[in-house]
């Protein structure tokens, strides 16, 4: 999904600032879907899914997530001073 892009429906954007006591975590659960929860402050957004249908495109936007969320992580660490450049794995 491209950002910015709007779908019939609903939508909403909301906007955390996030510092250094933010928080994420995936709760897990034996027999239901998980739960991604991200805190910021007094505000939590939670993440979730219809509890008895996983499909295709669930599956696609969750990679989609991990995705961009790993791309959110190198531009902090490329910003961040102290923090060193993460080199290039060699890969075969």
């Amino acid at each position: 999904m491209t950002a910015g892009r709007r779908v019939n429906g609903s939508w909403q954007t909301t906007t955390l600032h996030i510092d250094g006591r933010a928080r994420a975590a995936c709760l897990s659960y034996p027999h239901r879907t998980p739960i991604l929860e991200i805190g910021a402050g007094n505000s939590i957004i939670k993440l979730t899914l219809h509890a008895s249908h996983i499909d295709q495109a669930t599956v696609t936007f969750a990679r989609e997530l991990a995705e961009q969320a790993h791309t959110f992580a190198r531009e902090v660490e490329r910003l961040h001073p102290t923090h060193p450049t993460p080199r290039q794995e060699n890969t075969l």
